[in-house]
């Protein structure tokens, strides 16, 4: 019934078992996939799809991966507009880039550190660095510069040049570690640019980073597969979550009270729901890739919005104009019924 799906499964599938032992067939597979789940993801992308079009807005592709923060179990996957259209799956084989929805991965890095708080300061000012032969000088979306703010402040207006002078501070390296430690394992080149999302992610690599954020630091492997048996019922594959705590706890919180901002006030309005909800906008600066990634404590989703020959969409065309209203769309119909539920604040952790 979901053929992007099946075809994701059997991937992972092949990846741990090899090729032949899959064709040889006789595997009884459990998947993570909320069917419910899934008919609703593919309506939402399809219906959202349609509104675009109509609004204008010159795009072929939206795709959509739902992951469970409490057990890193994949709830739904959508890989694209039309399967019968185009099998390619681009929630996991698409690698594009995430504009500012990277930049919480640096703001972590930058509260784990021990040396910052959510209030310190910092100076969205002109400000160059050398970058192979020539000077590097990154420019906020408007083009504008707005003095002293607060980390805070600075990532619910998503400005860039704070983006890139913490990731300088922390060093790139580390932000890079850290996206390995959130199972990120896409190539990532240690850039001055990299802040801004200048590195090429999954959609479900996207929607497991922020899971980890949404539970607190909490990992397990990210997977489409609860078990494995064979035709004599013996247990091939075990994927019952196994929990470690790989973040800091302290700047987790106080990162998802962050992004809460960018929710109520920021540059993500549009994906308010009735409920607490974190997450960022991503526009690339040829607005070739738009994105909404989120949370809540029970489900972490990212959206991609873009064209598969990298054609760009429109000037003006942003994650929080177009693409946090699907976001939104689809989380009020999952979470129809779930009990609401808050963040723990950071006040119940020690600051690093």
């Amino acid at each position: 019934r979901s053929p992007y799906v099946t075809e994701a499964v059997v991937q992972e599938l092949s990846d741990r078992f090899g090729q032949d032992e899959v064709l040889r067939g006789g595997m009884r597979i459990q998947t993570t996939i909320d069917l419910e789940f899934q008919a609703m993801a593919e309506q939402v992308v399809r219906d959202n799809h349609r509104r675009l079009i109509n609004q204008g807005l010159p795009v072929d592709q939206i795709a959509l991966a739902a992951v469970d923060p409490r057990t890193h179990y994949v709830k739904a996957i959508v890989g694209g507009v039309n399967y019968d259209e185009s099998q390619y799956n681009r929630a996991i084989q698409a690698i594009r880039q995430p504009g500012s929805a990277f930049k919480p991965f640096v703001y972590y890095a930058a509260l784990a550190s021990g040396r910052f708080t959510p209030d310190s300061s910092i100076d969205d000012s002109p400000v160059s660095y050398p970058d192979g032969n020539e000077m590097y000088s990154p420019r906020n979306y408007d083009g504008s510069f707005g003095g002293s703010m607060s980390l805070r402040q600075a990532l619910a207006s998503s400005r860039n040049v704070p983006a890139v002078k913490l990731g300088q501070e922390v060093g790139i390296n580390r932000v890079i570690e850290i996206c390995r430690l959130l199972g990120i394992s896409s190539p990532i080149e240690p850039v001055i640019s990299l802040p801004l999302g200048s590195v090429d992610l999954t959609p479900l690599e996207m929607a497991a980073a922020y899971a980890t954020f949404a539970s607190g630091g909490w990992q397990s492997d990210t997977t489409m597969i609860v078990q494995v048996t064979d035709s004599n019922g013996n247990v091939l594959l075990d994927n019952t979550p196994r929990p470690q705590l790989v973040l800091d706890p302290w700047a987790t919180a106080s990162l998802t009270s962050m992004l809460q901002d960018v929710v109520n006030s920021g540059t993500g309005t549009n994906a308010r729901l009735n409920r607490p909800a974190a997450g960022k906008t991503g526009t690339t600066s040829s607005e070739r890739d738009i994105w909404f990634v989120g949370y809540v404590p029970q489900l972490s989703v990212s959206v991609w919005v873009g064209n598969d020959d990298y054609t760009p969409l429109w000037s003006g065309a942003t994650g929080g104009g177009y693409v946090a209203p699907i976001w939104r769309d689809f989380m009020q119909q999952a979470l129809e019924g779930e009990p609401v539920e808050n963040f723990r604040p950071a006040s119940d952790f020690v600051r690093p």
